[in-house]
């Protein structure tokens, strides 16, 4: 059932699954070089947040050129500091969603709880989060900020971007959201790679 659902949302979008290779690898990084055909990809991070995946391509592909999204403006300022001599570091203070316009982000607690989804109340997930940073647990979202949303085919297009190489998408329950905004370079064969969290719990609603 879960790999009929799998095969419906892929060919949705004009792919097919069908093994080309196999690795022995179970790492993750060491199965996206295994995957990736160049050693400097165009790699997109959405939902940068503090800039963990910047540091984990870097390590794997040091001639990468990565694309950041972040909408949170705090973090990104901080990004701005660390890499502002770094050229091959693109920094957006942006969401990125379906299409262009404008949404209230939530910012929580912890950063990377951060979302345009809002968090269920009285969940376990919430009340051992708010233990863990000390919060009532109705005010682990500490503000909502409007914020600017841009997709991933508007961006390409109007960087003139013909590929990307490997798309990460961690966005809090807005993955779908962010796929739906690069349909486009879907359906031209134009990302080659896709790495993307998704949340089976009951977090956001």
């Amino acid at each position: 059932m879960i790999r009929n659902t799998i095969q419906k949302i892929i060919n949705f979008f004009g792919y097919k699954v069908s093994k080309f290779k196999t690795s022995d690898h179970i790492d993750l990084d060491h199965l996206t070089k295994f995957l990736t055909d160049t050693e400097k990809p165009i790699i997109f991070d959405v939902g940068a947040n503090k800039g963990q995946s910047i540091l984990r391509y870097k390590k794997i592909f040091p001639g990468s050129i990565i694309h950041c999204f972040e909408p949170n403006k705090n973090e990104v300022e901080k990004l701005v500091l660390k890499y502002q001599n770094e050229n091959s570091i693109v920094l957006n203070n942006v969401a990125v969603g379906e299409k262009p316009g404008n949404l209230d982000f939530n910012i929580a607690a912890s950063t990377g709880h951060s979302s345009f989804k809002n968090l269920i109340p009285s969940t376990t997930w919430m009340k051992e989060r708010s233990k863990e940073y000390n919060v009532d647990s109705k005010n682990y979202t500490t503000k909502k900020v409007n914020t600017k949303v841009i997709t991933l085919d508007d961006y390409c297009n109007d960087k003139n971007i013909q590929q990307i190489d490997i798309l990460k998408i961690d966005t809090q329950g807005y993955e779908d959201k962010v796929l739906e905004g690069a349909i486009k370079l879907l359906k031209m064969n134009k990302i080659k790679l896709i790495q993307l969290e998704l949340i089976f719990s009951e977090i956001y609603q």
